[in-house]
This record gives C-alpha cells, sequence and structure tokens, in this order.
C-alpha cells in the first residue's frame, strides 16, 4: 500500500489516505484527488465571484459545496467519480453564465446587477447571410 498524501481516493477527504498501487494507477497522470480537488476549488472561486456581496448567498453555496463533496469523500468506483466532476463541472459553468445578481430596490421593483464577465456585444449571428441587392 502507498500512502496519498493529503487525500482519500476518491473525493476531498484531506487526511491522510493510503491507496493501493492499483487504485494510484487508475487515478491517471494528474491523479484523481488532484482533479477533484481542482474541481472543488473551482467551484468555491466560482462561487465568491457570483454571489460576491450576498452573504446569504454565499455562506449557502459554501455549505452546499462542501456538504456534496463530504458526502462522496468515500467513493472509489473511477467510473462514478467520472460522472460527478462531471456533474460538478457542470453546475460551475452553470453558475458562472447564467446567474445574475438582483437586488429588491421597491416592493415589486428587482434590480438586475450583471457581473461584467457576462455582458457581451449583441450582436445578432447569421450562418448563411444574404445579399442586398
Amino acid at each position: 500500500m502507498r500512502s496519498v498524501a493529503g487525500c482519500t481516493p476518491a473525493l476531498i477527504g484531506c487526511q491522510e489516505g493510503v491507496a493501493s498501487e492499483a487504485e494510484s494507477a487508475a487515478w491517471g497522470a494528474m491523479g484523481q484527488p488532484a482533479k477533484v480537488l481542482q474541481l472543488f476549488k473551482t467551484l468555491h472561486r466560482t462561487r465568491q465571484q457570483v454571489f460576491k456581496n450576498d452573504k446569504r448567498a454565499l455562506e449557502a453555496a459554501r455549505v452546499k459545496i462542501n456538504e456534496e463533496f463530504k458526502k462522496h469523500k468515500n467513493e472509489t468506483s473511477p467510473e462514478k467519480i467520472k460522472e460527478m466532476m462531471k456533474i460538478g463541472s457542470d453546475v460551475e459553468l452553470l453558475l458562472r453564465t447564467s446567474v445574475v445578481q438582483g437586488i429588491h430596490t421597491d416592493h415589486d421593483t428587482l434590480q438586475l446587477v450583471p457581473r461584467k464577465d457576462l455582458l457581451t456585444e449583441n450582436v445578432p449571428y447569421c450562418d448563411a447571410p444574404t445579399q442586398k441587392q
């Protein structure tokens, strides 16, 4: 058995884990725990950007991310880990591209506060433009 510094064989255990050589080989070149840790950090960075200045949403997202990773920290199936990492990556993309903050300015009015990275040129796309005559 070989010691794997800081991570359990599956998700973020962040304690001294022990893995067999076969499990270590299955993790791939970068190592499954390193990829999982990278996703964990990316989700938290995205959470901080998306929910900036909203303490309640920041805390709720932090709790949910940590809860999901802790719930699956003992998972050892590479297929299941890959599936969960795909879900995590999809969630990160969804948060980054689809969430816009809003501020209640009145009882029936909401002011949207989009992030700069969400604002893009609103140029219509045409796959086959027609010629003007």
